[in-house]
């Protein structure tokens, strides 16, 4: 027990809190008997769920005396640990319970400044809150302190620390850059079940040269019910958290097996996790075993407008790709302590990081990759949820595969369809032709001694037959290829197609394609043709646009294709993409070459559509 000469307490075991002797309560609740400065006091806190105090009352007299008495506390310093106790009690919000922790232990030791350091599983410092200084200051002290000095004396003690001036001290490392002058100091620990949450610091006593004893039994007292309230509000939002992840599992389950295009699906899924668990920065990547690298194909969070989409880097790079090479899941909740973490961008502060892999048929083809700006901030239940939803991913993805196959099935079966098609048509029309033009050339082979005169007139008509034969078998060849191709290179079909847009509708057309498109394979030059058509329809038909940009480039071993106009744009959550736009056929294009598309578009702002292509791509199919 810790006394002074005008107030004492009996502290609960951190499993209680403040004890004193145990009586009977209304139902559902334990009232618990202690004295503070000669006076009964008494605190009903329930059996039940959070141990919050909900009432605290005063009764006078003995301590066989338990009615509680209407009166408040008249001294200063009860009425303010009254008050303190209450105002703490009254929230179930971590972040608030916290800053509340920091301000009411400042007015209660009646200091200038007071923080609270709050300590993560492996014992750092990884919250600091502030009270009596304002955000301008905050902001321009910066991070967190490293704890060599006095902060970290605490920490390493567990003990409080009192000090009239705290310059004097050798452990003192003083103040940090742009923090208000410190003299008087006390520290006291903020302790639950033996283990240390975290540390109130305090300066600058009000009214006198430095705290008393007083100050710092009244500190300790709160802190240990600041230990319970602390407790209670991380179950509280734990359990909050949890539902919230079934939440979202379940709409996971739902949602996620009705998506068939891979983009929407790894978008949706990092969506997810953004909005549901308020993750600070979500990325997806899509793994390439064969070349041993990672592609970024969404990304939501703090880097959404500094880093594009499609980006590739090694396997080798980053605890993204370390999961992706090891098919297992990683959690730094302290990256600076981590090598293999890979920042995405210069500057960006990620203090932690969870990189979990999507597996489908034992083979990792994505990696879900979630950034925190604190340290500790994911702990087992990020990782269980990750993993679920990963499993729910990877399902997901076996379906688009799955759906991919019977689409590419029925596309075979229409070609095989169509070749009979040409098959036929070939043997009832050209090779007949041929044959009977065989046929009348052995005739006049037969007959040019006895009739010379017929012979020219016949080898004439034959040889008119088999260039006839020859046109229809180009014909056919020429079917299999667009018309606008037929006969010249995809650059002066593109000029052609160009021409007619700005004809058609006025348009104002600049194209920057440094790329000589002669040396592109027939598979690349007949996708990107329909690409150009497809786009310039959609321009055409929708946008009502006055200037349209096109540029192709390649670099890195990947073709970048780059059509925006300044038209009406469209809303991209609420347009019904499948009909009337033509986009999924140009996702298609790129798909088919292995590449990808991305659009960005808002009413007003015009369209952009950016297809991602690599070189040297063989298509399954043209």
């Amino acid at each position: 027990m810790r006394t002074s000469s005008n107030i004492g307490f009996n502290l609960f075991d951190a499993d209680d809190s403040l004890r004193g002797s145990r009586l009977g309560g209304m139902k559902g609740t334990n009232r618990f008997v202690y004295t503070l400065a000669g006076r009964c006091w008494v605190s009903t806190i329930p059996k039940v769920g959070y141990n919050r105090i909900e009432d605290l009352t005063m009764t006078s007299g003995s301590t066989n005396h338990h009615e509680p008495s209407d009166k408040a506390p008249s001294q200063p310093h009860e009425w303010r640990l009254y008050e303190a106790i209450k105002a703490l009690t009254s929230e179930l919000s971590l972040e608030l319970v916290l800053q509340k922790v920091a301000d009411l232990s400042r007015d209660l030791a009646q200091a200038s400044y007071s923080a609270l350091g709050v300590l993560g599983s492996s014992g750092s410092l990884v919250q600091l809150l502030t009270s009596g200084i304002s955000q301008h200051q905050r902001d321009r002290i910066g991070g967190l302190p490293e704890g060599s000095g006095m902060l970290g004396l605490l920490r390493t003690d567990g003990e409080p620390i009192r000090l009239t001036d705290i310059r004097l001290h050798p452990r003192s490392v003083g103040p940090p850059d742009h923090h208000p002058g410190m003299t008087s100091f006390l520290g006291v620990p903020i302790v639950y079940k033996g283990r240390v949450l975290g540390n109130l610091y305090l300066a600058n006593k009000i009214g006198a040269i430095g705290f008393s004893q007083e100050d710092e039994n009244l500190l300790t007292v709160f802190a240990a019910q600041s230990a319970v309230a602390i407790e209670n509000a991380r179950l509280f939002e734990n359990e909050s958290r949890r539902s919230t992840q079934l939440d979202v599992l379940n709409r996971a389950g739902r949602e996620l097996s009705l998506i068939f295009e891979l983009g929407e699906l790894l978008r949706t899924v990092a969506e997810m996790l953004k909005e549901g668990f308020n993750y600070e920065n979500v990325q997806i990547f899509w793994a390439d075993q064969a070349n041993n690298t990672l592609q970024l194909r969404a990304l939501v969070g703090l880097m959404e407008d500094k880093v594009p989409l499609g980006g590739i880097r090694s396997m080798d790079q980053g605890i993204s790709g370390w999961a992706a090479m090891h098919g297992q899941t990683v959690v730094a909740n302290d990256v600076s302590k981590d090598p293999r973490y890979y920042s995405l961008v210069d500057g960006h502060a990620a203090c932690s990081n969870v990189a979990v892999p999507v597996t489908v048929k034992e083979q990792v083809v994505a990696v879900i990759n979630v950034e925190g700006t604190e340290p500790d901030a994911f702990d087992e239940s990020d990782v269980k949820t990750l993993e679920t939803l990963a499993d729910q991913l990877a399902v997901a993805v076996e379906n688009i595969q799955l759906h991919r196959q019977q689409r590419d099935q029925s596309r075979s079966l229409a070609v095989a369809e169509e070749r009979d098609r040409i098959g036929r048509d070939l043997h009832d029309g050209v090779i007949q032709s041929i044959y009977a033009a065989g046929l009348t050339l052995e005739d006049i082979a037969s007959r040019s001694d006895e009739e010379p005169e017929e012979v020219r007139p016949r080898i004439d008509s034959v040889v008119g037959d088999l260039n006839q034969s020859i046109a229809d078998i180009r014909s056919y060849i020429m079917d299999l290829r667009p018309r606008e191709l037929q006969g010249r290179r995809l650059d002066e079909a593109l000029a052609a197609l160009v021409q007619y847009l700005e004809d058609r509708s006025g348009v104002k057309v600049k194209i920057d394609v440094p790329v000589d498109m002669s040396v592109l394979s027939e598979q690349y030059a007949v996708n990107l043709w329909h690409i150009f058509q497809e786009s310039f329809s959609n321009i055409e038909k929708y946008a009502n646009a006055q200037t349209v940009t096109l540029s192709m480039s390649i670099s890195d071993d990947t073709l970048t294709l780059d059509i925006a106009d300044d038209g009406a744009g469209f809303d991209l959550e609420t347009a019904e993409l499948g009909r009337g736009y033509g986009l999924p056929n140009i996702k298609d294009r790129a798909e088919r070459l292995g590449g990808m598309l991305l659009i960005e578009s808002a009413v007003g702002q015009g369209t952009r559509l950016k297809v991602l292509v690599p070189m040297g791509y063989q298509a399954t199919r043209p």
